[in-house]
């Protein structure tokens, strides 16, 4: 398969397997977004380019790889290591970051209070996998719950939208709303599920699926 172009991958903006920066904030920061890339489909990191995708270039292309450098060496286990590349886009110098998706994945990035914690995309956010889903150490009603069809009809929706309601989700597989919105939130309890919005109608989206 031919490798896109930078141009091409910007015009896409962001999504499951790109992210633009316009700066790196901080080494723990990218260490969550270079783990987060690793441990679902690899990606690419454009540092040096707005949300809307305009060319901004770094500052510092030093600074920037200090901060990368922290990030891959201290900050991610089990190592990582990633592509960077210096590109000049209208005279304004860009780090293109190439992250594989990695065979040694589960790969923890360690955030400020020394907790290593994994993260995986889920569209364009890198969102951190709680203990109890990892590797394993689902328990048995959880195991149960996504398994079923109504929990992985409702996947297939949330992968493709940004969020739901219990009415939508109670049409979607026939139930009353009362069920559907009782099983949103115990999805939401378990942390499958993120609950986006407090007032009615209760919006949620998907936080980790198996």
């Amino acid at each position: 398969m031919q490798e896109k172009s930078i141009i091409q991958i910007i015009k896409e903006g962001e999504g499951l397997t790109t992210e633009f920066k316009r700066t790196i904030d901080s080494p723990f920061k990218i260490a969550r977004t270079l783990v987060s890339f690793a441990n679902t489909s690899g990606g690419s990191l454009l540092i040096g380019i707005s949300d809307a995708g305009a060319f901004l270039g770094v500052a510092s292309e030093l600074a920037e790889l200090k901060k990368l450098e922290i990030a891959t060496s201290k900050l991610i286990e089990p190592k990582l290591t990633i592509g960077i590349k210096s590109i000049l886009l209208d005279g304004k110098k860009v780090l293109q970051v190439e992250i594989d998706e990695s065979p040694d994945k589960p790969h923890y990035a360690v955030n400020e209070k020394d907790m290593k914690i994994i993260y995986i995309r889920v569209k364009d956010k890198s969102i951190p996998i709680p203990k109890l889903l990892m590797q394993g150490e689902t328990d048995a009603d959880l195991e149960k719950l996504l398994a079923s069809r109504h929990v992985k009809t409702l996947i297939t929706y949330l992968r493709e939208q940004d969020s739901v309601t219990a009415r939508v989700f109670s049409r979607i597989i026939n139930i009353s709303e009362k069920r559907a919105e009782r099983m949103l939130h115990d999805l939401a309890e378990k942390q499958v599920l993120l609950q986006i919005s407090r007032h009615k109608p209760q919006a949620f989206s998907l936080k980790w699926a198996k």
